[in-house]
């Protein structure tokens, strides 16, 4: 997908006309009548922002673009509205969508030609509001000037913050290049998600209730396998006993499938696919990537799921819900029986204990069904009997997190990818029909603050005291030790280059080095070079000013193997200029028990982007002849030609 990537960006920057036409043409139909409701223009401008960022496009010419394609589409759907009227919005295609004509047509009668303006930057309002100014008969001169400015500010409104997050991400660059490029596919990938969501939950809305007719007609006419249906659907009928036979059938059915794609017997190797996830992922693990998914991580293990299922049972029978609270011990204990059940099938160990990464991961094997089980039910308890943005918010915020947890644990390799979707499917099946009968047999409404606030708080304060011990990351290798003739003739395999974030050689390292790192910190600082703090919140500041000199900006620090080096320095050459030095332990040691290190040498220049950042980024220089390498007591050795030179400490 990387390489996929950088093909287009490369695409981008050679033809930047057929970008920008791709460009107007999202921007047009996202303000075309009606159609425009259903296109994520947004995500896009704010992808061009981003390749703004990386000077692929100018932003104003491309501003510009975007406006244009935008004020084109809303001239067209004002044109529809003063050639065709009112007759416009009565067309039999339209009467599937009323609340989206009704909202628009109260919308442009409330605020009259202003709301042309606001309208624009008010998502499906904008699709309707040029046609209903048209039918009105707002004048064309007036419409036309009041959507220019607001076309402009549209497009800058979404193009600006791509530019910023791409800008954002030149320092990112500075850790691993195609990161940046990875982010932005991924933020992409997120929101076009987030939108079809949304747009699925809206129509499921506009639709469940024909459809549940149909099913309880089906039910009614044949009472076969058809009653089974009607007793979760139908009010009259009791849900207990086909919950009972679903919960079995979810089961059986998962076990089967557990069995199948990943029992031991039949498939003593993972997946090839579940294989290339982990490896793919393996090769993008830094320092900070593992900590945040260790974090995210915990929040589906049972000492934080545990009180969190308590405390809503607790809040239920506090508040007289007894029939929320059935249906949540339903969703739990169920849940908990589909959960251990499928504890008895033999599968493979998860990858970190597979591929010998780790002895042990903290959560156990398939309890992400009891995580799906009752972070998936808490939104439908709380959405239930709600307006329909609301229950779409609740439903959303559930699947992120849910979706987090899942890819958390991937991350962490403490889990199989295709049997963490398969747990979160067993789950939401169950969640799905217990939300069934729930809502069709006497829902109560759920106090809002009285069941939020005391469910958030234990959540919160069970994840931090969790202590987010999962083990991030396999022990260090014990270093291996190597003659001193082994390492001056190049023949002791020490790393060549700097294995990058893809899991690929990178920049090749520069220096090789023997000595304790005390030792040599202090020689290099006695020859002028300082060092480089770790990034914190009053350094990061400085990327927000214009003019503050590099050796006052945040350095962020690179990635060898999964690492953050050891020790960063800096030698400034002036306001602008400075070179780099970073150290990684190479994993061996002398027989004189002398470590060795590998660095690599960086020169860096302030760079200023829009006067929005200012930050340093690497250039290709060679090495000046005053710079001073040698560390203070050291001495430069020999070996073989070309690089990397060696230097080393004395031998204690």
């Amino acid at each position: 997908m990387l390489e996929q990537g950088q093909a287009l960006l490369g695409w981008v920057a050679q033809h930047p006309g057929w970008a920008l036409a791709l460009l107007f043409l999202v921007s047009f139909i996202d303000a075309v009548f009606i159609i425009g409701a259903f296109v994520p223009a947004s995500i896009v401008l704010f992808a061009v922002g981003a390749l703004v960022a990386v000077e692929a496009l100018e932003l104003w010419p491309t501003a510009l673009v975007a406006a244009a394609g935008a004020l084109s589409g809303d001239l067209l759907s004002y044109w529809l509205g003063r050639r065709y009227g009112e007759a416009l919005f009565e067309h039999r295609w339209l009467r599937r969508y009323p609340e989206l004509i009704s909202s628009g047509r109260s919308f442009f009668q409330r605020h009259g030609g202003k709301g042309v303006w606001l309208a624009r930057f008010l998502g499906p309002v904008r699709a309707v509001t040029p046609a209903l100014a048209g039918a009105a008969g707002m004048p064309a001169l007036l419409f036309l000037l009041v959507d220019l400015s607001a076309a402009y500010v549209w497009a800058l409104l979404y193009i600006v913050p791509g530019v910023v997050f791409g800008a954002s991400l030149g320092l990112a660059a500075e850790v691993a290049t195609r990161l940046v490029l990875l982010l932005v596919l991924a933020l992409a990938a997120a929101g076009l998600a987030i939108w079809l969501t949304r747009f699925s939950v809206a129509h499921l809305q506009v639709r469940s209730e024909r459809w549940m007719g149909a099913w309880l007609d089906w039910s009614r006419r044949h009472r076969g396998l058809g009653r089974f249906g009607a007793a979760l659907a139908d009010p009259d009928q009791p849900e207990t006993p086909v919950l009972l036979l679903a919960a079995l059938a979810l089961t059986l059915l998962g076990a089967l499938l557990l069995f199948a794609w990943a029992g031991t017997p039949w498939h003593p190797y993972p997946q090839p696919v579940d294989a290339l996830i982990h490896q793919w992922l393996r090769d993008l693990q830094t320092p900070w990537g593992l900590a945040v998914a260790a974090a995210i991580a915990s929040l589906g293990h049972w000492t934080v799921y545990a009180p969190v299922a308590l405390t809503v049972m607790l809040a239920l029978l506090f508040r007289r819900k007894p029939r929320a609270a059935a249906h949540w011990a339903a969703a739990v204990g169920f849940g908990l029986v589909i959960s251990l059940l499928l504890q008895l099938i033999p599968i493979l160990p998860p990858p970190a204990v597979y591929f010998g990464q780790r002895e042990a991961v903290t959560f156990g094997d398939r309890d992400l069904v009891m995580v799906t089980v009752i972070y998936g039910f808490i939104p439908v308890l709380q959405a239930t009997l709600r307006p329909s943005h609301v229950r779409g918010l609740w439903y959303m915020g559930g699947l992120a997190l849910l979706l987090l947890i899942a890819l958390a644990r991937v991350v962490l390799a403490a889990e199989w990818a295709s049997l963490a979707l398969l747990s979160l499917a067993i789950g939401a099946a169950w969640v799905g029909l217990l939300a069934l009968g729930y809502r069709r047999h006497r829902p109560e409404r759920i106090f809002g603050r009285g069941f939020v606030w005391p469910v958030s708080a234990v959540f919160l304060l069970a994840a931090v005291a969790s202590g987010w011990t999962l083990p991030t990351t396999a022990p260090p290798p014990a270093p291996r030790t190597v003659s001193l003739a082994d390492w001056l003739e190049g023949t002791a395999e020490l790393p060549a280059s700097r294995v990058d974030i893809r899991g690929r050689p990178g920049a090749p390292f520069d220096l090789q080095i023997a000595g304790a790192l005390p030792a040599l910190a202090a020689g290099w600082t006695a020859q002028g070079w300082q060092p480089v703090p770790a990034p914190g919140l009053s350094d990061s500041l400085r990327w927000l000013t214009a003019s503050a000199p590099v050796t006052s900006l945040a350095v962020l620090p690179q990635v060898h193997a999964g690492e953050h080096p050891v020790l960063t320095l800096r030698y400034p050459l002036d306001a602008e200029r400075q070179w780099l030095l970073r150290l990684w332990p190479a994993q061996a040691r002398l027989a004189d028990g002398r470590p060795l290190w590998v660095a690599s040498l960086t020169a860096q220049r302030a760079r200023t982007f829009y006067r929005l950042f200012r930050y340093p980024v690497a250039e290709s220089q060679a090495w000046p002849a005053d710079l001073p390498l040698l560390p203070a007591g050291a001495d430069w050795l020999e070996g073989p030609p070309g690089p990397p030179r060696r230097l080393a400490l004395p031998a204690s």
